[in-house]
C-alpha cells in the first residue's frame, strides 16, 4: 500500500464508518501534522534523511542508524530513508481524546479504524486460543483484501437497518 490508495481507501470508508455509528472527530490530516500506525512499504512515498551523528537523534557514539535503511548516494554521502508516519494531506482520519488522569489524543485514517471495526465484528472469541494473534486464524469471515473488507461493512450495515 502507499500512501495514495490509503486516501482513497480512507474516502471510501468515511460514508461506511459514519453508518456503523462511528463517534469520534473526524476531520482532514495536515501535511506532517497527523499519524497513521500503517506500515507503508512503497519506498517512492519513504521519508529521505541524512544519516550523520549530529543529525539522527537515536544515533549516539557513530553507530550505525537506528531506524529505516542506509545507503550511499552516488556523490558519496550516506542517506537513511524511513517509512512515512505521516499520512497525505486531505486524507479523512478520525480521532478523539482518550484516557482520564492523562488524556492524550488518538487518531488514524478511516480506513484503519473501518479495518478495525469489521475485524472485531468478524472475530469468533470463542474460537481463538491464546497462542492465536488477535486477527489471525479466529476470523469468521475473509478479510484478506479491501474489497471483502468494505463488502463486510456493508453486511454489517444491512443487518443494522434489518434489526
Amino acid at each position: 500500500m502507499n500512501l495514495r490508495i490509503l486516501k482513497k481507501l480512507s474516502k471510501r470508508a468515511m460514508p461506511l464508518l459514519q453508518q456503523l455509528g462511528e463517534d469520534r472527530e473526524i476531520f482532514a490530516a495536515r501535511p506532517w501534522d497527523n499519524y497513521t500506525h500503517l506500515l507503508i512499504t512503497d519506498r517512492k512515498h519513504w521519508e529521505r534523511g541524512p544519516c550523520h551523528p549530529s543529525h539522527e537523534p537515536f544515533n549516539r557514539f557513530g553507530a550505525e542508524c537506528a531506524r529505516g535503511m542506509k545507503f550511499l548516494t552516488r556523490e558519496g554521502r550516506w542517506v537513511v530513508v524511513n517509512p512515512p508516519h505521516h499520512p497525505r494531506k486531505g486524507t479523512p482520519m478520525v480521532g478523539c481524546t482518550s484516557g482520564y488522569y492523562e488524556p492524550e489524543w488518538e487518531e488514524e485514517t478511516a480506513w484503519e479504524a473501518l479495518d478495525t471495526i469489521v475485524r472485531d465484528h468478524f472475530t469468533d472469541w470463542d474460537k481463538m486460543e491464546e497462542d492465536d494473534l488477535p486477527f489471525g486464524g479466529a476470523l469468521s469471515r475473509d478479510l484478506s483484501t479491501p474489497s471483502l473488507i468494505f463488502a463486510a461493512a456493508n453486511d454489517m450495515i444491512a443487518e443494522r437497518k434489518v434489526a
